[in-house]
């Protein structure tokens, strides 16, 4: 029995990092089947803001480049503190750690922490227009922060 007891108490702290986890649907739009997306931080550092640059990119290459730019989305909840140095998405439970200023030869640069993972992903789904039902390529884009692990990262800096 006590066996079972430690077992028990090990196992519900192994969760405790990873209790509270704030998920948010970033971007969500049709996807021709020969683009890809992807997602990353990005920051106004002089007026404190941050958000999440979409990139929606061809796969097929062709005679002349192609130049698209990122499509800036505002995330309720997301800034930048340039006390910190820090991008942080603000949750109930207090703000989590999403970027890190970094520098590399000179030129600044965010660093992902790992707490707010942006997690792309696409599906077909069925769209009903009216007049026809017909498969479509959906893209997504997912902000998933991790709350207790990442406010205790925050707390120390």
């Amino acid at each position: 029995m006590r066996s079972l007891i430690k077992l028990l108490g090990a196992v519900g702290i192994g969760f405790v990092g990873v209790a509270n986890a704030d998920q948010v649907i970033v971007y969500q739009a049709p996807l021709a089947s020969d683009h890809l997306i992807s997602a990353s931080f990005a920051v106004n550092r002089q007026l404190g803001r941050a958000w999440v640059d979409v990139d929606v990119r061809s796969i097929v290459g062709g005679s002349e480049p192609e130049f698209n730019p990122p499509i800036p989305w505002h995330v309720d909840g997301l800034y930048y503190d340039s006390a910190r140095k820090q991008v942080l998405y603000r949750t109930a439970t207090g703000p989590v750690v999403c970027a890190e200023d970094a520098t590399s030869l000179g030129a600044a640069y965010l660093k992902d922490t790992g707490n707010c993972r942006l997690i792309q992903s696409t599906e077909r789904v069925s769209v009903d227009d009216g007049f026809d039902v017909h498969e479509q390529m959906v893209a997504k884009v997912v902000l998933d922060a991790q709350s207790d692990t990442a406010r205790v990262q925050a707390a120390t800096h």
